[in-house]
């Protein structure tokens, strides 16, 4: 875990790591000891809930997604270490493209940058006029592609939806935002990234937004302290009945429990 926590912190963003608790330990029990060790207060994300199984009956174990949710790497974490660090360092990094059709190349360079929009262009009119060689090459390689440029959206929008679901409204805005700028010159991309932008500044969020702000200051005090600030946990326990009923209040809740946890 430590060389996980570590990857998260080096590569920032760019990557997502889910820590999920397999061995009947419980969430609280296993994210309190998590807080104790210092673990917490940066972008991984724990959990109880599996999203899929590695297919690895051995621990610990994992298993490494692309942006388009294609497994590429996946077996024991101890032992393969180095490959998990080769492997993120080659995808958020400068890609190999091999021999890839330049045509098609110009896809991934662009989303790459993020422009997901623009991607998606350059796909489309690459798969209009493929060329007179090795046509049937390109647009197989054009319209994979598209595909990985619509799985990359698509991906975008489940996180933000998550983020939204799980107690973390700012967040989720600031993704909206940032999506919905990158496919701007999109007319489908932009609506449906306009609608997340539309709902999370809307009156449903507005005061799960503010407590989303105040939770965030006390979390981050608390993963300083390692073993929860009193004033802190008591705080977030206002909090939490004060935000009842919302995902930001159950994420209060869950911090609450977490810091009791810590300190046995």
């Amino acid at each position: 875990m430590p060389a996980a926590v570590k990857l998260q912190q080096e590569f920032g963003d760019r990557i997502q790591v889910i820590f999920v608790e397999s061995q009947g330990t419980g969430y609280e029990k296993s994210v309190g000891f998590a807080l104790k060790a210092g673990w917490l207060g940066n972008n991984a994300i724990w959990t109880s809930q599996a999203p899929f199984s590695t297919g690895s009956n051995g621990l610990p174990s994992f298993a490494l997604l692309d942006a388009s949710g294609k497994v590429v790497l996946k077996g024991s974490s101890n032992a393969m270490h180095g490959q998990i660090v080769d492997e993120v360092e080659r995808m958020v990094g400068k890609p190999d493209y091999g021999d890839m059709p330049k045509s098609v190349q110009k896809v991934y360079k662009e989303l790459n940058k993020g422009k997901i929009a623009g991607a998606y262009e350059i796909a489309e009119k690459v798969i209009a006029k493929p060329g007179s060689k090795d046509a049937s090459i390109v647009l197989a390689a054009a319209q994979a592609s598209l595909a990985a440029v619509q799985g990359r959206f698509d991906s975008q929008v489940s996180s933000i939806n998550w983020l939204a679901e799980n107690g973390y409204p700012i967040r989720a805005l600031d993704s909206a935002k940032e999506l919905a700028k990158s496919v701007a010159k999109n007319g489908n991309m932009k609506a449906s990234a306009g609608l997340l932008v539309e709902m999370l500044e809307g009156e449903d969020f507005k005061e799960q937004i503010k407590w989303d702000k105040s939770l965030t200051k006390l979390e981050m005090a608390m993963y300083e302290n390692k073993e929860g600030d009193p004033r802190s946990i008591k705080k977030i326990e206002e909090l939490k009945d004060e935000a009842a009923g919302t995902p930001v209040g159950t994420r209060a809740e869950g911090l609450a429990y977490i810091a009791k946890f810590s300190k046995k």
